[in-house]
């Protein structure tokens, strides 16, 4: 139970701080303009705790979610049935994964593209491919790095219903040429007056711009754009600062 995800009220708590709501108002704006077929479903990769299934419920999307951990699927089951709704979630690997039906719209949030060499990033495309459907898009929130591999630290602190919870997030390089770095996240949680302490630890893979192209058009998919921040109206051209949060889209030939 000291796993990150293994405890889904802690993790949704910690990054809370998103803006839900404008976010998928943002992936509609993104479906309406480059989607060339209708959404109906929509799949989540490293779905988690599924803090978007709720809104794209309202807007009668179909919702599918693949993750490894039980008890984050669970949790978003109960979420599901709270809300009065079917969806499907699935306990696959991202990197390798097949679904019964395809999907129209399919979508990575927060970094969550974990793959740890240069194969699985292959073979997760290779999966997408034969899930999502011709014309459909594929949305990844953070997921390419516009920067070189460089240690980071970050923290911040998330107050909710008699529970904070202190976050810090670093990164630790580990290989250049393997493009390896470790990541740690540490969770210090009063839970209502009550300690606890969950650290987690990944080795990943970073994933650049070009290699991230490369890839993606040899498994049939064309690029339409990347945006900073969440901004459609701040297209990436590669002089600007990368504040936080960059965007990427592609959409299958």
């Amino acid at each position: 139970m000291n796993s990150l995800y293994a405890n889904p009220v802690y993790y949704e708590i910690a990054f809370s701080y998103r803006d839900i709501p404008w976010e998928v108002e943002v992936m509609q704006k993104v479906i309406s303009t480059y989607s060339h077929i209708p959404v109906k479903r929509v799949l989540e990769f490293g779905c988690g705790n599924s803090p978007h299934m709720e809104e794209l419920l309202k807007l009668d999307y179909s919702y599918v979610g693949i993750d490894l951990s039980p008890e984050m699927l669970h949790y978003s089951q109960k979420k599901a049935e709270r809300l009065g709704h079917q969806v499907e979630l699935h306990r696959q690997n991202m990197v390798s994964f097949n679904l019964d039906e395809p999907v129209d719209f399919a979508y990575t949030m927060l970094g969550s593209l974990y793959v740890k060499n240069t194969e699985e990033l292959i073979s997760h495309f290779v999966s997408i491919s034969k899930t999502l459907t011709p014309g459909g898009l594929y949305f990844l929130d953070w997921c390419v790095d516009f920067g070189w591999l460089a240690d980071s630290k970050d923290s911040w602190t998330v107050r909710q219903d008699g529970i904070t919870v202190e976050v810090h997030h670093s990164t630790r390089l580990i290989n250049y040429i393997e493009q390896t770095f470790e990541e740690n996240i540490e969770l210090i949680i009063d839970d209502h007056g009550t300690p606890k302490r969950i650290k987690q630890t990944s080795i990943r893979r970073a994933i650049y711009p070009q290699e991230f192209l490369l890839i993606a058009r040899q498994q049939g998919f064309e690029f339409i754009g990347w945006w900073n921040d969440w901004d459609l109206n701040s297209p990436l051209d590669g002089t600007e600062e990368i504040v936080t949060r960059p965007i990427s889209l592609l959409r299958r030939r």
